[in-house]
């Protein structure tokens, strides 16, 4: 993958609806918070796609591994998967670019230990067609009150002019 690839991270906690650059993540965020709550956190069973239609094929459904020792892909939404050129259901976030592992594993597990919303911006490596990615990671309780689960919002801001292809997986380079 380009050597010359620089993820330009952004982290913000606890996000208000003027952060964001898409104003569907904003929505989803005042969706999130209009849920009843288990303890601080929407029960995971809250997720229902009826009520997230505006946004749907840019959802994720994230799944902690392990107390947090890695994550799973549970929904890699359909509209992300075709500009990334692959469907990532059902894989790890430790098998894709070790830079975007580390940078995504640990917002992940600060949002478990913080138990509050995220927006997140960075850029993906050149292979990949788009600009930079914004999400919002919101974490969802189970019946104990522990995060079960995450929510993410993930949208495209601007595209590259790459040739699109379907990425090998895993990502990363070394082994795992």
């Amino acid at each position: 993958m380009s050597a010359d690839w620089s993820l330009d991270p952004f982290v913000l906690e606890d996000p208000d609806a003027t952060a964001f650059e898409d104003n569907r993540l904003a929505q989803l965020l005042e969706h999130w918070r209009s849920l009843a709550r288990v303890g601080d956190l929407p029960p995971a069973e809250a997720i229902e796609p009826t009520a997230l239609v505006f946004i749907l094929g840019w959802l994720m459904i994230v799944d902690p591994l392990d107390g947090g020792a890695d994550f799973k892909y549970r929904l890699y939404g359909s509209s992300i998967a075709a500009v990334t050129g692959r469907d990532l259901t059902g894989c790890k976030v430790s098998d894709s670019f070790p830079a975007f592992a580390a940078f995504t594993s640990a917002v992940y597990r600060n949002a478990m230990r913080d138990r509050r919303p995220v927006l997140t911006r960075h850029s993906p490596p050149k292979e990949i067609v788009v600009a930079r990615w914004e999400r919002l990671i919101l974490p969802y309780a189970a019946s104990d009150g522990s995060v079960a689960r995450f929510l993410v919002g993930a949208v495209a801001l601007g595209m590259r002019t790459v040739e699109k292809r379907r990425l090998p997986w895993p990502l990363r380079d070394e082994p795992g």
